[in-house]
């Protein structure tokens, strides 16, 4: 039998550099981080750790948007800038140095503010898949949340002002197939067996050297013959499973103890979960139209295998867990769980044509290896459905839930509103708080913050020693904290980029002199 082909050196290379993160989001997710572009708005030392966490992982490219020179300031704070820097163009002298961490990913920067790239080039936003911003008054904020909003652009606002942080996700909507949950249940169907494993496992005889599974499904049935065809839901019920197992044994049957072990995680797979339930239900998959995303396509497609095709149970992921055998039955087990899997994603898939063709849309829009991917994931399927920066200051948005009649003080809602408080000092003074006079500073920034809080029509106050606390700062950034919030930043942007796993929702603030964390929806 010929062997197969061997790697190119280039792709081998490749694997091994990202070998690591491929492990965790997998080659397709690789590809959608190497096709990426990201800009930056303004080279603060919070901006470029975003970017160095970005750009070593293989992100196609940067853009960096910045107007100012580099002053002896800077080299304090921000390492991706030398002495060498001072009097050149930050976002070039930023770019050249980040570019030098990975000679997979292209730089490029565009030496003008965030004011003037909003004023006259609005559109230079449009070909990228995330942008992200520090540093902004608040009237550049909500204008740039606005032009974002109606372009549709994943964007993030991220802060780093002494020990205080933040992150504000703003995106329309995020659809997430593969969630990579904590608590991973396998989905082996032992309550509702499809009719190749009900066979196996009627004529199988259960040894020592059979798959666990067989095992558990052996006391499993003895248990439902015994409590009137109930199924174990509960912790008692569960533990007699598995002292009805545990009495069964006669030596260190390692099938058996994988069996007790396995009560837990085993049961109740194919069942609907609520958060799912409400996806089913969403406008988007009962209403399809031409503008409909391949995501609420297959989703509308499997809620009608699952009621109409399947009796109320989801696809059959088709993975099973490792288990102690000899390796023919395990193989067969296996193969028998990935052909159902398989028929299940087809019949799914069938649905899907149906809905392209009733909507007019090309057949290639949804591919069969995306339809199986889908249905693998089917328990864990995710939306977010974002909210705009700009509207925070409105009177529907969730900053009231957790602000008015609240006593907020020493909460990091509290940092929250100093925040908001600190940006609108900029836009309407033109300093930094703390710039210069720092008592002086305060009383202005106390005001403002209080005229702020009154203009939303809540009762709430912030305590004076986080003025202060702010006002001291005179708007320096620390280092450790900017590399941590910036970590953080790069995190929720590879989430974005990938599809995978769950962002933020959507704001979440850090306070690094008590190491306490908090996210909030707005």
């Amino acid at each position: 039998m010929s062997s197969p082909a061997p790697k190119s050196p280039e792709q081998s290379d490749k694997s091994r550099k990202y070998d690591r993160q491929i492990r965790l989001w997998g080659e397709h997710g690789q590809a959608l981080l190497e096709s990426s572009t990201i800009c930056l708005l303004n080279a603060t030392a919070l901006g470029c750790e975003v970017l160095k966490s970005l750009v070593l992982p293989g992100i196609g490219g940067f853009t960096i948007v910045d107007g100012s020179i580099v002053t002896e300031d800077d080299l304090g704070i921000n390492f991706f800038l030398d002495a060498s820097s001072v009097g050149q163009s930050k976002a070039r002298a930023c770019m050249q140095l980040l570019e030098e961490l990975n000679t997979d990913v292209n730089g490029d920067f565009v030496d003008e503010s965030v004011d003037w790239v909003l004023t006259n080039r609005p559109a230079f936003f449009d070909t990228f898949d995330v942008v992200i911003a520090s540093n902004l008054n608040e009237k550049a904020l909500r204008g740039l949340s606005e032009r974002l909003w109606e372009a549709n652009i994943p964007f993030i606002y991220c802060r780093s002002l002494g020990f205080f942080g933040s992150i504000r996700l703003q995106i329309k909507e995020h659809c997430v197939i593969e969630s990579h949950p904590d608590n991973r249940q396998y989905d082996l169907r032992l309550e509702h067996p499809f009719p190749a494993l009900q066979k196996h496992l009627m004529n199988t005889e259960v040894t020592s050297k059979v798959p666990w599974l067989l095992v558990l499904n052996k006391f499993f049935q003895i248990w439902k013959e015994k409590n009137n065809g109930h199924v174990p839901t509960n912790y008692k019920q569960k533990m007699q499973l598995r002292e009805l197992i545990r009495a069964a044994m006669t030596a260190d049957e390692e099938n058996y103890e994988e069996a007790i072990k396995a009560v837990n995680t085993s049961l109740g797979g194919g069942q609907v979960p609520s958060s799912i339930k409400t996806i089913f239900d969403d406008n988007a998959c009962t209403n399809l139209n031409k503008q409909s995303s391949p995501f609420w396509i297959i989703t509308k497609a499997m809620k009608e295998f699952v009621e109409n095709d399947n009796n109320g149970l989801l696809p059959l992921p088709g993975v099973l867990p490792d288990m102690t055998a000899d390796t023919e039955p395990y193989i067969k087990l296996q193969n028998m769980y990935r052909q159902q899997a398989l028929h299940d994603a087809d019949n799914v898939y069938r649905k899907c044509q149906k809905y392209l063709k009733e909507l007019s849309l090309p057949e290639d829009t949804i591919s069969e290896k995306t339809v199986r991917l889908f249905c693998r994931e089917a328990s864990g399927l995710a939306v977010i459905r974002g909210t705009k920066i700009s509207d925070e200051n409105a009177k529907s948005s969730n900053i009231f839930s957790f602000v008015d009649d609240l006593e907020i003080q020493g909460t990091l809602a509290e940092h929250y509103v100093a925040l908001r408080a600190y940006e609108r000092f900029v836009s309407e003074c033109g300093n930094v708080p703390g710039e210069c006079y720092v008592e002086n500073d305060v009383k202005e920034l106390k005001t403002v913050a209080s005229k702020m809080i009154s203009d939303w029509g809540v009762h709430a106050t912030i305590s004076d020693d986080l003025i202060h606390e702010i006002c001291r700062y005179g708007g320096s950034e620390i280092h450790s904290i900017s590399a941590f919030i910036g970590g953080c930043v790069a995190q929720e942007v590879i989430k974005i980029v990938t599809k995978q796993y769950i962002p933020i929702d959507n704001t979440f603030i850090y306070n690094a002199i008590t190491s306490e964390t908090a996210t909030f929806k707005l």
